[in-house]
């Protein structure tokens, strides 16, 4: 179990970068733009690994690596719809912890056994998830129901492509990371495809577009931009294929909370390159987190 907490872990931290590469490079070349070429290269590095790392391709594998693809995918998309209508400081927690507490609901339905104090750190890594996402905000902000909607379908839906790859044979390897994100190329693909014949659906994905333009990190340079979005399609790859390896020698639960304290590696990396302060709620978050992942790590290994 131990091991599989290590592997999450690195996910995490792997997600949580990426998103951070992948989002300052939005922002100078545009969110599905980006979102396509680092699904792209994501693929590509986890096709690499698919060369290491032995695996099988049945029928199980290749079909709940295409169900993560897509529930992973449309939560994505709604991720960024739910952001650019905001308020961000509302729509970042409550679509983090959907992501983290559908698997558990999930593990608990279907009879997971932990111990006690396992299922104590889980709560608390929700928690850690929920104030680790928080951000300044103005005053009395609101949340459109509209928006509200679009934030528990990303949630859900991106909490359900976890739970699907841990139906995938323990032994299809790297497998279903593959089927995940090359499922989801072709769904971007597919989309760019559509809005370029339909202005409906062109109008529709330039919303998206919103919070990258008027975000102060338009101002990276175009080179770097590319530079980021490279680095940030691998580091998907990784998260996902450590994801997967992970809920092969774990338990979806233990996993699925860890994976959800990924904000943390962003909020590190954008106090260390863009000088962001870290908020005292932020701060417990991460004291929370830590505490809940020895808790586990001693309740599990």
């Amino acid at each position: 179990m131990l091991f599989s907490i290590a592997l999450a872990l690195l996910s995490s931290l792997s997600y949580g970068f990426s998103d951070f590469f992948a989002a300052r490079a939005a922002a100078k070349l545009g969110v599905i733009r980006t979102t396509t070429l680092v699904y792209v290269f994501a693929t590509i590095a986890v096709g690499i690994g698919l060369l290491f790392v032995s695996g099988t391709w049945a029928g199980g594998a290749v079909f709940w690596g295409a169900v993560a693809g897509v529930c992973a995918i449309i939560g994505f998309i709604g991720f960024y719809a739910g952001m650019a209508v905001g308020p961000m400081s509302l729509v970042s927690p409550l679509i983090s912890v959907l992501e983290a507490v559908v698997p558990v609901c999930v593990a608990i339905a279907r009879g997971d056994s932990l111990p006690p104090v396992a299922w104590v750190a889980i709560a608390l890594a929700v928690i850690s998830a929920l104030l680790i996402s928080l951000q300044r905000s103005q005053q009395h902000a609101r949340i459109a129901p509209r928006t509200v909607i679009i934030a528990i379908i990303s949630g859900v839906v991106l909490g359900l492509s976890i739970t699907a790859l841990d139906y995938a044979p323990k032994d299809s390897g790297l497998t279903p990371a593959f089927v995940e994100l090359a499922v989801g190329v072709v769904i971007m693909l597919a989309l760019v495809g559509v809005a370029a014949l339909s202005t409906r659906v062109r109008t529709s994905l330039a919303t998206l577009e919103v919070d990258a333009e008027e975000s102060h990190s338009s101002d990276v340079p175009r080179r770097t931009a590319l530079t980021m979005m490279l680095v940030g399609g691998i580091l998907l790859g990784a998260s996902n294929a450590l994801l997967v390896i992970a809920l092969q020698h774990g338990d979806l639960a233990v996993v699925s909370v860890i994976i959800g304290i990924y904000p943390l590696a962003t909020i590190v990396l954008a106090r260390i390159v863009l000088k962001e302060r870290m908020s005292p709620v932020q701060a417990s978050g991460v004291g929370l987190a830590l505490v809940a992942t020895a808790l586990l790590a001693l309740a599990t290994g």
